[in-house]
């Protein structure tokens, strides 16, 4: 089971494409198109489950999934949820951070592991990934607010170790990430 390039860039355009939104929409507009994509991509999940068969266009959806996706729900819904719930607690700016932090450090991370990644942690990821996660999230981070402060070295921090431990990091960094935003940084 090699790295995906096809899954990987679905998550860079898909991750850009809600950015994009996020300019060009009120963020009130944006929330309720994450809204129906959420309820769209979950009917899709239900079909796909239940009615794999009857489902049209497996051609361009079926390379998206992994192996262990088949039977399960895909990490396309855990990644909208995770938007979707950074969406209902953050500001615009933070929301925007999260969004990128997701769309970009994630893939690059899965990329730095799959190919140069030695040192092997659970969920059969690296620590070369991890630092390559940590890299990406410190970037988007100082170019996004000019500033780093120790709090944000922290995020990083925080954000990298769920990376790490957790096996549905599409839910689990924006959810972590968001909850840290609101409680750490935002005052």
């Amino acid at each position: 089971m090699g790295i995906n390039l096809y899954r990987k860039l679905f998550h860079i355009s898909s991750g850009l494409i809600i950015y994009g939104l996020s300019q060009f929409f009120s963020y009130f507009k944006l929330g309720l198109i994450l809204i129906f994509l959420w309820l769209g991509l979950s009917l899709f999940e239900f079909l796909r489950l239940f009615f794999y068969k009857y489902l049209p266009l497996k051609f361009l959806w079926l390379p998206l999934l992994k192996e262990e996706e088949y039977k399960r729900i895909s990490d396309a819904w855990y990644f909208l949820a995770g938007v979707l719930f950074s969406w209902f607690v953050l500001d615009l700016s933070h929301f925007q951070i999260i969004l990128l932090i997701l769309t970009f450090a994630d893939p690059f991370a899965s990329f730095i592991g799959y190919y140069f990644g030695k040192i092997k942690f659970k969920n059969n990821k690296t620590l070369e990934g991890s630092l390559a996660f940590f890299i990406i999230s410190l970037l988007i981070i100082y170019f996004h607010t000019k500033t780093l402060f120790f709090s944000l070295y922290l995020y990083c921090i925080v954000l990298s170790l769920v990376e790490i431990l957790t096996k549905k990091d599409n839910f689990w960094i924006p959810f972590i990430g968001s909850l840290y935003f609101k409680i750490v940084v935002i005052k």
